[in-house]
């Protein structure tokens, strides 16, 4: 059959498909889990990190391939951007409404919102 010694033994001391599929089906779950508790921001890489603190013997690349299958795709969250100026030299304007938004007629105040 033109097998080696240590291939046929390896093969003798390997689980069954069906425990492999199992296994698989599981890993899946928990990357998938992890993807989401995570914000989907977690790559192949730290994902392989958090699954072997969590005791699976498994590789930056099955990762990658199961987030593949998964179709996961990392999504980094964008970075804050300052957009008010707070230390400027120019006037603020008076509040003159002080929150009385209560008027005895109508145009008597104009209000907008910057946001």
């Amino acid at each position: 059959m033109q097998v080696s010694t240590s291939a046929y033994y390896a093969w003798c001391n390997s689980p069954p498909d069906s425990d492999k599929k199992y296994q698989d089906q599981q890993l899946a779950e928990n990357v998938l889990q992890i993807f989401n508790d995570n914000k989907q921001s977690f790559g192949s890489r730290r994902l392989a990190d958090r699954l072997q603190k969590q005791g699976f013997a498994v590789g930056r690349f099955k990762t990658r391939r199961i987030m593949r299958d998964l179709k996961l795709k990392v999504r980094y969250p964008k970075r804050f951007k300052v957009t008010t100026d707070s230390n400027h030299s120019e006037a603020i304007s008076p509040n003159r409404l002080d929150r009385q938004f209560k008027v005895a007629q109508p145009n008597q105040v104009w209000t907008t919102d910057i946001t």
